[in-house]
This record gives structure tokens, sequence and C-alpha cells, in this order.
């Protein structure tokens, strides 16, 4: 009984800065561009020291949240900075996470994207025009036996353009931490199919792309991450 009664952990007063801000950015009471009230009204309104202030916002600044302008003041970021995302990501990757669970969280997100992807049709003429060009210059590197490294940057190019295609920049800020996580599985592939599945895989999503076939995309996308997973052995 008597761990009932053990003392939470306490705040310190870095945290307290930094939760603070955070929270109210949340309850979007900050703003984007919002300038941030000097140290000392922060350290008194918290009843925190100057040094922990100044301490939270260095902590903040790293995370992209706000923007820390000498002789001029503290702001909130006025555009995302990749830094706090990709440290989320980060965190969960080098937990080492288990094959399978990798493949449908690919398997899921990577048919999300191509159905943005259909969605902004109308905007994404040059993505879709460069995803072209990539399948035409992979389909002559797989002609000419070209080295493995060469086509596996080709592969990993055409999976940046479909990133890009979707319109949607935390969409694909996120598509493509996920695509370079899996660079080293996604290149051992190659040792093993020299580039003629990714050609036959790539091709079948631009066409349901070019055809915006939504009802195709599911089966689609399962098939080429099914390659990616079938030769991983």
């Amino acid at each position: 009984m008597n761990n009932l009664f053990q003392a939470a952990k306490r705040e310190s007063a870095v945290d307290i800065v930094v939760n603070s801000i955070k929270q109210l950015l949340m309850d979007r009471k900050l703003l984007p561009g919002d300038k941030l009230p000097n140290e000392l009204e922060i350290s008194e309104g918290l009843n925190v020291s100057r040094g922990s202030v100044r301490e939270a916002m260095k902590i903040l600044s790293a995370f992209g949240l706000v923007d820390i302008r000498v002789g001029n003041g503290t702001y909130v970021c006025e555009s995302p900075d990749s830094n706090l995302l990709d440290s989320l990501l980060f965190t969960y990757f080098v937990t080492n996470p288990d094959v399978n669970n990798l493949y449908e969280f690919r398997k899921i997100f990577e048919t999300d994207i191509v159905e943005l992807v259909i969605d902004h049709f109308d905007e994404n003429e040059c993505q879709r025009q460069a995803l072209k060009k990539n399948l035409e210059e992979l389909e002559a590197l797989i002609h000419t036996n070209a080295d493995t490294d060469t086509i596996f940057k080709k592969d990993m190019e055409f999976h940046h353009i479909l990133g890009e295609a979707c319109c949607n920049p935390l969409a694909a800020r996120i598509y493509y931490f996920v695509i370079d996580s899996l660079k080293a599985s996604i290149s051992h592939t190659h040792i093993r199919q020299k580039g003629e599945l990714a050609y036959e895989a790539h091709t079948k999503i631009y066409n349901i792309i070019q055809g915006k076939h939504y009802d195709k995309i599911k089966d689609c996308i399962k098939n080429s991450v099914d390659i990616w997973y079938e030769l991983q052995d």
C-alpha cells in the first residue's frame, strides 16, 4: 500500500517553460510569427529563473518551434521545421521495429501517398512527367546491365518524386523519412532482382496515377511492398 503514496516526478524549471510554450501553441494562443514575451516576463510569469527560460528557448529552437533573433527577440516559427518531426520518427526507427510492423506501416502510408497524388492530379503534372522520365531511365539502366547501386538510386528517386507529387509537405516529409530509413533494406533487394521487379511495380503505380484508378491503389501498393518484404531474407 505504501507505493500508492509516492510523489509524482516534478517538472524541472526548464520543462515548465517548454511545456507552457507547447501548450500555448496547441491552444492556438500563440500563432506562427508571434513574438514571445521577453525572458524577464516569462520568468516572472512562470516563477522560474531567467537562465531556465534561456535554456528552454534553446531547446524549442532546436526543435524548430521558435526562432531566436539576436537583438530582436524570440518568435514562433512561421514555417514548419522538420527537426521535431524527424526527431520523433528517428526515435521510432532506432528502436529497431520488427520488419512486419514496417511492412504494415509502409503499405498503409504508401497507399495514402498515391491517393493524394491522384487527388492533386491537376497540380502535379511536372512531378508526373518526372516519374515517367524516371521509369524510362530505369528501363534503360536495366537493359544496359547497369551496376546495382545506380539502379538502386533510380529506385529511391522514384519514391522521392512520388512524395513531392502528393502536394502535401507534411505527408511528403514523413514519406521521405520512411523511405530513407529503409535505404539499406531496399538496396538489399536489388542484389536479387537487378531492378526488374522495381520497374514493374513502379510502372503499375504510375499507370494507376495516370488513369486515376483509386480502386486499384490498395492492391497495387500491396504488390509493390510485398516485393520489398519477400526479398528481405
